[in-house]
């Protein structure tokens, strides 16, 4: 199954790159810790690595990740669907926190299955709800890590974003900068293979009408 579905990424692939429509990839968040590391530093400070309040537990979210094979990019959104606790203060259930063209490649990992890993610095977007009256000063974070591997049996994306561009003010307790990690469960190859399918004969079809 691994082979056959790796075999049908990389034509179609093939496909996106030789003048027919590009193929985006969406995986669907479907469990996994979700948001998992967090902290909370002073501005200007070292962060992660030096926090005044660090997340206290895991905190579930909902989401996508979507691989655009033609770019070699991804886009991702992820929205908190339980409280994060980090303690005095909470993240809320509504947060949400995406990026677009997230510059990225594929490399093999055996077996049929590879990651998706970013090469380049890129910047998001977030949308936080505090549970303290706080005002956000930056909301572009930093997107400072992103992986997914894919056909492994039990694949996983993970996102690091902060601490750089995700700043907000808690007076009159001071400016604090935030690094938060997410690492969430997407789709097995199986249904993956359905996917990549469908898009293909979209592709073909596309072709044709051309």
């Amino acid at each position: 199954m691994r082979f056959r579905w790796t075999t049908a990424l990389f034509a179609a692939l093939a496909l996106s790159t030789s003048g027919a429509p590009a193929l985006a990839l969406t995986l669907p968040v479907i469990g996994g810790p979700g948001l998992d590391q967090g902290q909370v530093c002073p501005t200007g400070s070292l962060c992660p690595g030096t926090p005044v309040l660090s997340l206290i537990g895991t905190a579930a979210v909902s989401g996508s990740v979507t691989y655009n094979v033609g770019p070699g990019t991804v886009d991702f959104v992820l929205t908190l669907v339980a409280p994060a606790n980090f303690g005095a203060a909470s993240l809320l259930p509504g947060s949400s926190f995406s990026a677009v063209g997230v510059p990225v490649i594929t490399a093999p990992l055996g077996g049929g299955a590879f990651v998706i890993q970013q090469i380049a610095p890129a910047v998001g977007s977030a949308s936080p709800i505090f549970s303290l009256p706080v005002t956000v000063l930056a909301n572009t974070p930093a997107i400072s890590g992103l992986t997914c591997t894919v056909g492994t049996g039990a694949d996983q994306c993970g996102v690091s974003l902060g601490a750089a561009g995700l700043t907000f003010d808690a007076s009159p307790l001071g400016v604090y900068d935030a690094f938060l990690t997410f690492n969430v469960n997407v789709p097995e190859p199986g249904t993956l293979l359905l996917l990549v399918s469908g898009l293909a004969g979209l592709l073909v079809a596309a072709r044709r009408r051309a």
